[in-house]
């Protein structure tokens, strides 16, 4: 009769299965502890066997007066002590189960190889002395060999059961270690979810009171002007200065070099043109710079010195011809300066200033909020895929546990599978 297949919750199976095999285990535990008894017999037997063939040889070597004799009795006693000591350092265990059994026939083999050997050593040395204690030397050994062969049997028959026990039992702490990170993660997920709202309420609170202090009066104008201040910027740099930029960088140079002959201030004027065009462009300091620097460039490119290609020299020369000598410069510098001075005017009201710095400061923590949203979405993207990882391995380990399951207890068990909780962000 084909029995039925035994639907389990997850949470139930660890308890079943150390119930199931605690019935199964029941007749190769009770085997495996009386044969550890018995190796533990032997082994005091033969424990107490050296001690007494160390006494004797001790015993000899007080009485004895020729130098063979005393030799061999030195010899014997200190292999009999040899002996008990190692049998005394073996760590026996006291529990049965797979890894101990095998641990406790591993160490008898050890120890009746090391017995033998030297036994051998000393049979070599005695001379046809202490040849009944030798034949029982050999035979405490002979005893050890064949605890340790008992040993061998058992786990290559019915003590197999305490290895598939083994198995299944580390699939089951395996199962258990896993879902308990899963309950983990799954709790952190939710925790980043919840900062991941609260920022983003933050976010759009500040969002809000960002578009209604830059709606107010004086500073809306300020925030226009700034805007059409950058607009010439750009304008500047991708009209004005198009194929300029490249030749006044290899200006600077030659100057550097002494090349091309330009005072100190000019130069200077020159670097920061290069480095910050717009801002040296409107600047009193260097802005009166501009005409001069333009007609040296015009000269070092009618000298040859620019190293241009033709084609190159002749577009920035019909650039030059368009700036150098027209009102294009001065009406556009008139225009950037008259921004500048009514925004600096705006900005010497306390309250326009004020609510300029506050705006500010808004947009600087408005950043920061953002870039902590983003990496709170990135630790729960990073979560969730653990998570993934995770539950795929739970998924494969609990059809192991099922199959292990019907080849070792011979029941055919279901175990429910447990569903992704957190949805990727």
């Amino acid at each position: 009769m084909v029995r039925a297949w035994l639907k389990l919750a997850l949470e139930e199976y660890p308890t079943w299965v150390s119930k199931e095999l605690e019935k199964l285990l029941r007749p190769a535990v009770s085997k495996g502890r009386k044969l550890l008894d018995e190796a533990g017999r032997t082994l005091d037997e033969s424990r107490r066997f050296f001690d007494d063939l160390s006494r004797k040889a001790d015993k000899d070597m007080a009485t004895k007066r020729d130098p063979v004799s005393y030799r061999a009795a030195r010899v014997i006693g200190h292999s009999a002590r040899e002996a008990s000591e190692s049998i005394t350092r073996l760590q026996f265990p006291s529990d049965v189960s797979w890894d101990s059994m095998k641990s406790a026939r591993d160490s008898l083999s050890i120890v009746s190889r090391s017995l033998r050997d030297s036994r051998n050593r000393t049979a070599s040395e005695l001379v046809g002395l202490y040849i009944l204690d030798m034949r029982s030397f050999g035979g405490v050994i002979d005893r050890i060999s064949r605890a340790a062969g008992k040993l061998s049997e058992f786990l290559e028959g019915e003590g197999s059961t305490l290895q598939k026990a083994r198995t299944l039992n580390g699939i089951v702490t395996t199962i258990q270690d896993i879902r308990k990170e899963i309950f983990e993660r799954e709790e952190e997920t939710n925790n980043l979810s919840r900062d991941q709202q609260l920022i983003a309420d933050e976010i759009r609170k500040l969002e809000s009171e960002l578009e209604r202090l830059s709606s107010e009066g004086q500073l809306h104008e300020v925030l226009r002007i700034e805007r059409e201040l950058r607009k010439e910027s750009r304008e500047f740099r991708t009209e004005t200065l198009a194929h300029l930029q490249r030749p006044l960088r290899k200006l600077r140079d030659l100057s550097q070099r002494g090349e091309i002959p330009l005072g100190q201030d000019e130069r200077e004027a020159l670097n920061n043109y290069v480095t910050l065009p717009y801002r040296s462009f409107l600047s009193k300091e260097t802005g009166r710079y501009v005409g001069s620097i333009l007609q040296s460039l015009q000269s070092a490119l009618r000298s040859g010195k620019m190293e241009f290609k033709p084609r190159k020299t002749a577009r920035v020369m019909a650039q030059l011809d368009q700036l150098v000598g027209t009102e294009r410069l001065l009406e556009r510098q008139r225009r950037g300066r008259e921004l500048l001075s009514k925004r600096l005017k705006l900005l010497q009201d306390p309250t326009c200033k004020s609510r300029y710095q506050a705006r500010k400061n808004m947009m600087k923590t408005l950043e920061e909020a953002r870039k902590h949203r983003e990496d709170v979405i990135h630790r729960i993207r990073s979560v969730e895929e653990k998570l993934a990882a995770l539950n795929k391995r739970l998924a494969e380990l609990l059809t192991m546990a099922e199959v292990r399951t019907g080849e070792y207890m011979g029941r055919q068990v279901q175990i429910e599978r447990l569903q992704l909780t957190v949805q990727a962000t």
